[in-house]
């Protein structure tokens, strides 16, 4: 059953279109982290989250291209396991996606990373590009149970829009 559901999941989020879509960024130029990074820590001190990200979800993994406070093994490996990723809800849901509390959520209450890490909120937008594909997320945690607000939600999404702009310039 497990296997069945992370097949499901893979097919989901590796559509060919959508992944063309990811492909066509030069994600590793070396000036992106840097412009990136900025967008997450003036999200970060703007919602006072120690954490904010700013990713791509592949078929089977989360990639983080820029963010704030990631640090441990999760920095190391610039990512996670798109099954253990909350901004994986955020993209296939394609709208804004928020957990005020993981340890009395069923859905993410066993989630290895929130576990790990002791984080335990999330609030995250869809970063969507012109073709209409949602390509990963931005979105901030927190070690604290939290109620986002639609402020909240408003600093992610113009963090999004100026995400996409600066995307844009590295399109191939």
């Amino acid at each position: 059953m497990v296997t069945q559901g992370l097949t499901d999941l893979f097919t989901r989020l590796g559509t060919p279109e959508r992944m063309r879509q990811i492909a066509a960024y030069d994600l590793f130029h070396p000036e992106l982290k840097t412009r990136l990074d900025a967008v997450a820590t003036r999200s970060a001190e703007q919602l006072q989250a120690p954490v904010s990200l700013v990713s791509v979800i592949l078929d089977s993994s989360q990639f983080i291209l820029g963010g704030h406070g990631v640090s441990g093994w999760v920095a190391q490996a610039q990512g996670t396991p798109a099954e253990w990723s909350l901004c994986t809800n955020t993209v296939l849901g394609g709208r804004p996606y928020c957990v005020g509390d993981n340890t009395t959520d069923p859905l993410h209450a066993d989630n290895p990373l929130l576990t790990m890490t002791g984080l335990r909120s999330y609030a995250g937008v869809p970063l969507r590009d012109d073709s209409g594909h949602n390509l990963g997320s931005h979105c901030v945690l927190a070690p604290e149970p939290r109620d986002f607000t639609d402020d909240d939600l408003a600093v992610l999404q113009q963090g999004a829009d100026d995400i996409m702009e600066i995307l844009a310039a590295y399109r191939h």
